[in-house]
């Protein structure tokens, strides 16, 4: 198993200290190769790293409290233009947000996914916070800096929840 898979964490606490411009273009990177049904590829990103807009979304929800404290906060969207079926945006953001993480950590940094989509009063204060068109959902906010935390292992299979050709409960 791969040492990052093993090794991300949503760790919420964040030192001063900024975050490398190539490290963010990775992150980037490694998050528009995610599948995409269709190839549809209905990401959008907007990196925040002004501190007022950090502590705005902060504000949107409760479990976003962290945000305030990262050096930088990326916000994955979904552009309604590239929608090519219903609900598959979704998956495809799903997946170009946990590529996002995963390369975070790769780049020996802490990150923390806050899911804003399906919340409308959430989606609609992130909107307003990053002045978005129409067009773009906000789909999660990923708060994104170096960390003091140690992060451990934790082995999380659980063979009681794998099942072969039906289901049965155990």
């Amino acid at each position: 198993m791969l040492d990052v898979i093993k090794n991300r964490r949503s760790i919420r606490s964040y030192i001063d200290k900024s975050v490398e411009e190539n490290k963010i273009i990775e992150i980037l990177k490694s998050a528009m190769q995610a599948p995409s049904s269709k190839n549809s590829q209905p990401w959008e990103f907007v990196i925040v790293d002004d501190k007022e807009i950090l502590s705005q979304l902060s504000k949107v929800q409760h479990r976003a409290k962290h945000i305030k404290e990262a050096p930088i906060c990326i916000a994955v969207l979904g552009n309604k233009n590239r929608f090519l079926k219903a609900g598959k945006w979704m998956q495809d953001l799903g997946a170009s947000t946990e590529n996002l993480l995963l390369e975070a950590t790769n780049q020996g940094l802490a990150s923390c996914w806050t899911g804003v989509f399906p919340k409308n009063k959430v989606v609609n204060k992130v909107k307003i916070t990053l002045d978005l068109p129409g067009n773009l959902v906000p789909y999660a906010l990923i708060s994104i800096g170096y960390t003091n935390e140690e992060n451990e292992y934790i082995d999380r299979f659980d063979k009681k929840k794998v099942h072969r050709n039906r289901f049965k409960n155990t």
